[in-house]
């Protein structure tokens, strides 16, 4: 039996298992492989139990399937161990596509759920390594997983946790390599020298409902938070900036009980603010004080709201994504305190989950009223694929389910105000992520 490696993609909708890399016993050239070479079989199973899971293929299906079969080899290639090409070498990859068999994490908006992935890969037609020094390279079977490569979780601390204000909280943190992002700003042989960063900010990013439960794998993964690290984002912060990210372990809509309740409390948030004294305090040499930030999705876009309701003097800016903070509920006192923090909400018409009636647009007239000058509402109709790889059954960009409005964040295409002129700051277009990086305390 054979070793592979997998290598995870975390793309809008969650983390898939994109490519498989395997280790051959020598070396083969590139044309003795193909996307006919082999076959890949996957069994997705719940981990604690062992136990074949059922799943469907979209979130809208009518019915679920078990998790076994065979996955389509979209493309073979030679690589490296890390599954560059090369024109020859001792590794493979498979490149697999976005499907249920391939998918990391099971769910909805409300609970996901992490599998594991069992693969057997049969080679189906022999290499002649011979013409290389080797004897012809045969009925390989691969079967042991020998680890996963995931470039996207570069810089992530996924292991973090502690008891907070009597809470434990497990939670990711992105922390970027300041002198390697001073290194690239800077070059000296081009004349172009940029002032070093010493102080970079903190963002407390608050996901939903269904990426809590203590696990920052899933926390991270399950929809794109991993964008908040990558190069786009982090430029428009500053050019570098931490990433908080706790899980929660109930829901941030809990005011007691366990369960999520639409009456505007939490027991997490003296929690979450004793967690980003603890960070800041532990990165002080560090951390810009006057810009930390705070957003969040769904549950937590109401989280967002909730701490800065509750510290005003905290955040330099907020962003609150289909944020379910009842409107009616709010107080005088909330929203003169809410008044004090820039806060960008984004939201979309047909959202089946938070009524904009109920929520951003109530809380607006409120805000406003309490003397808010720096609020934004980005409103979409819906919202559709911006990347050209989605595509429905007619080949026109899949159409998502109207609560998924944190793909457009992620991606920094929010940049609207309610009436669908641009977001400015200092007289200039913004998009929401360059919006946040300008603000300060």
């Amino acid at each position: 039996m054979a070793s592979y490696k997998t290598f995870t993609t975390v793309g809008d909708l969650g983390p898939y298992v994109s490519r498989l890399i395997l280790e051959l016993p020598s070396c083969v050239r590139a044309h003795d492989v193909s996307e006919r070479s082999f076959s890949v079989y996957v069994e997705r199973k719940d981990p604690a139990t062992g136990e074949l899971v059922r799943a469907k293929e979209h979130h809208d299906d009518s019915r679920a399937f078990l998790s076994r079969g065979y996955v389509p080899v979209r493309r073979a290639y030679v690589s490296d161990a890390a599954g560059a090409s090369a024109p020859a070498g001792d590794h493979v990859t498979l490149v697999l596509p976005e499907v249920r068999l391939t998918k990391r994490i099971d769910g909805d908006v409300m609970c996901g759920r992490l599998r594991r992935m069992d693969l057997c890969v049969t080679q189906l037609e022999a290499f002649s390594a011979e013409v290389l020094g080797g004897d012809p390279v045969v009925g390989l079977v691969f079967d042991c997983c020998d680890g996963d490569i995931c470039p996207q979780l570069d810089g992530w601390n996924l292991d973090l946790g502690g008891i907070f204000d009597g809470i434990e909280l497990r939670y990711a943190a992105f922390i970027p390599d300041i002198a390697a992002v001073n290194a690239r700003r800077s070059h000296p042989l081009l004349g172009h020298v940029t002032k070093p960063l010493e102080k970079i900010p903190v963002v407390l990013w608050l996901h939903g409902a269904g990426e809590g439960g203590g696990e920052p794998y899933r926390t991270v993964t399950g929809n794109k938070v991993v964008a908040l690290g990558e190069a786009d984002i982090q430029s428009k912060l500053g050019g570098a900036a931490y990433v908080l990210v706790p899980s929660c372990p109930t829901f941030w809509m809990d005011s007691g009980d366990g369960t999520i309740v639409d009456d505007n409390q939490s027991i997490y948030g003296a929690a979450l603010k004793a967690l980003v004294d603890e960070f800041v305090a532990a990165h002080a040499d560090t951390v810009d004080l006057g810009r930390i930030y705070v957003g969040g999705l769904s549950n937590g876009g109401f989280m967002t709201c909730r701490m800065v309701a509750d510290y005003p003097g905290l955040f330099a800016a907020a962003v609150a994504c289909c944020a379910p903070w009842v409107g009616e509920l709010g107080t005088d006192a909330e929203y003169a305190a809410m008044a004090e923090t820039p806060l960008w909400f984004v939201q979309v018409d047909d959202d089946a989950l938070v009524s904009p009636a109920d929520h951003v647009m109530a809380t607006l007239p409120r805000l406003l009223a309490a003397g808010a000058t720096d609020t934004h509402v980005t409103y979409y109709d819906h919202i559709t694929d911006e990347t050209g790889e989605y595509h429905d059954e007619d080949g026109r960009p899949v159409s998502y389910n109207g609560h998924l409005v944190w793909i457009n964040v992620y991606h920094d295409t929010v940049r609207t105000e309610l009436d669908g002129t641009n977001v400015l700051r200092d007289g200039f277009p913004v998009t929401l992520w360059q919006w946040v990086g300008r603000h300060r305390r």
